[in-house]
């Protein structure tokens, strides 16, 4: 039994590992450490990838992978990938934007990389990015053809729970007083982002799968269900600013709703109360995570971010003004390859207005809009990586969306279409809305691993779609 189950669900794990490490570990380690582990664990997820993938009824292990790695290979989305890890790569090795002083003009001056013509980096900046590019090709590519149905719903339950412990182990540092902490728990609309939106994209993926594990039977699913819910909700609270949890949280609300609307349509009334039941105790975790006295100063601050004048002051609309016509006009200058990652903070007192600094800090580090960062760092090349790879993944799910009218056709029940797709579909369409809104408050997206949480939750509600069966019905052994 337990290696049956390690047979089918141990490739789930660790690309479930890898989908979570951007939220659980990015408050306890460097951004190095971090891009470290995320390389480590995508090569072991490779290697379960070539040996252990899910199998067809009737099928060998060696026959899986072959027809695995052909799907692979004809899969345009996996190319692209590729292409990504080695543009991410190359930005990474070409890292000589620095800021030094020219003897001859007497002037400081920010020094170009060595292939002028290619896509640089700062220092280390390029790294976590190139970590980021592999993690994705990772968790797309063995989401969309190395998992079966019940494999898929696993991955989305143990990402959540993977990242409820690095949830709740941030949440405890703050009740005991770890001032680092208490710091990202306070941090208010204007920082270049926020920790807790990685535990707020993985949220609404974690309830739909949780709630479809039971509708399905998969009772091993429960508890990191429960767990997953406490860990992510409070995470969620805890590290964003009020006004923006409050929404992520309504998102993770209304999916929970629909999830067990559907599972009571599907599977009964007894499967959907024990799923609502799960859902319910870990909510209650989560509120009971928050009830320590040492967090109730941290409670009132976050109570008076509800509103909206205490949440966007004057000075903080001026503040992102005076940073976004900065982005522009470095923008304006490096239209095609940006001026590098890393090296808005080099570059800024280059660009900053006299009346500017009135209402900037002395050494601006980024700018607080996702989109204005990605422009001005990365430029047209860089960002049309990032439009062509979200068009990917929209693509994806609008062909599987026909794909699932087409199924629905050839059945003989009487259900409606609605009822017949799964919620996580929905789930990861409502984590890629929340993400690109996000992306207006903070940088998070292009500065941080946060394109995993969002990728991995959209693959998922592609893949997650029913299908027309081909020629020989077969069901995945997972």
């Amino acid at each position: 039994m337990f290696r049956l189950n390690v047979s089918r669900f141990g490739l789930a794990t660790h690309l479930a590992l890898a989908a979570a490490l951007p939220a659980a570990l990015a408050q306890f380690v460097s951004v190095n450490t971090l891009a470290v582990s995320m390389l480590w664990v995508s090569l072991v997820a490779w290697i379960w990838i070539a040996f252990e993938p899910s199998v067809l009824s009737g099928e060998t292990v060696s026959r899986a992978r072959s027809r695995m790695f052909g799907r692979m290979v004809r899969d345009p989305f996996v190319w692209f990938l590729i292409l990504s890890v080695l543009f991410a790569f190359i930005r990474w090795l070409n890292s000589d934007v620095a800021l030094f002083y020219d003897a001859e003009k007497t002037i400081w001056s920010v020094k170009e990389p060595a292939m002028s013509m290619m896509p640089a980096s700062s220092g280390d900046a390029g790294f976590l990015p190139f970590a980021v590019a592999v993690v994705l090709a990772t968790v797309i590519a063995g989401v969309r053809h190395a998992l079966g149905r019940n494999a898929r719903i696993w991955f989305g339950v143990t990402t959540g729970a993977f990242s409820a412990i690095g949830g709740l182990a941030a949440v405890f540092c703050v009740v005991f007083g770890v001032e680092t902490f208490k710091t990202s728990a306070l941090m208010s609309f204007g920082q270049p982002w926020f920790y807790g939106t990685a535990f707020a994209l993985i949220l609404p993926v974690s309830i739909a799968c949780g709630i479809e594990a039971e509708e399905r039977g998969i009772t091993k699913a429960r508890l990191l269900f429960a767990f997953a819910v406490a860990g992510n909700a409070v995470a969620t609270f805890v590290f964003l600013p009020t006004l923006l949890a409050l929404g992520h949280l309504l998102i993770s609300l209304i999916v929970a709703a629909v999830s067990l609307a559907l599972c009571k349509n599907r599977a009964g009334a007894a499967a959907c109360a024990r799923a609502a039941s799960m859902l319910a105790f870990g909510i209650v975790g989560a509120v009971s995570a928050v009830m320590a006295p040492s967090y109730k100063g941290i409670v009132q601050e976050k109570i008076k971010g509800v509103n909206v004048e205490n949440a966007f002051t004057p000075a903080l609309a001026d503040r992102n003004e005076a940073l976004q016509r900065v982005s522009l006009a470095m923008w304006k200058d490096f239209q095609w390859k940006g001026i590098g990652v890393g090296a808005f903070k080099l570059q800024a007192p280059f660009y900053v207005a006299k009346e500017d600094w009135q209402v900037l800090p002395p050494r601006p580090e980024q700018s607080s809009n996702g989109y204005f960062t990605l422009l001005s760092e990365r430029g047209i090349v860089g960002s049309l990586f990032w439009l062509v790879g979200i068009g990917f993944l929209l693509f994806a799910w609008v062909a599987r969306l026909v794909e699932s009218f087409q199924w629905h056709k050839t059945q003989e029940e009487g259900r409606a279409w609605v009822f017949c797709i799964p919620s996580v579909v929905w789930a990861g369409l409502a984590v890629l809305a929340a993400g690109l809104a996000d992306t207006w408050f903070s940088s998070g997206f292009p500065l941080t691993a946060l394109p995993v949480c969002a990728a991995s939750a959209m693959t998922l509600a592609a893949a997650s779609f029913p299908k027309m069966k081909r020629k020989r019905a077969k069901e995945m052994k997972d």
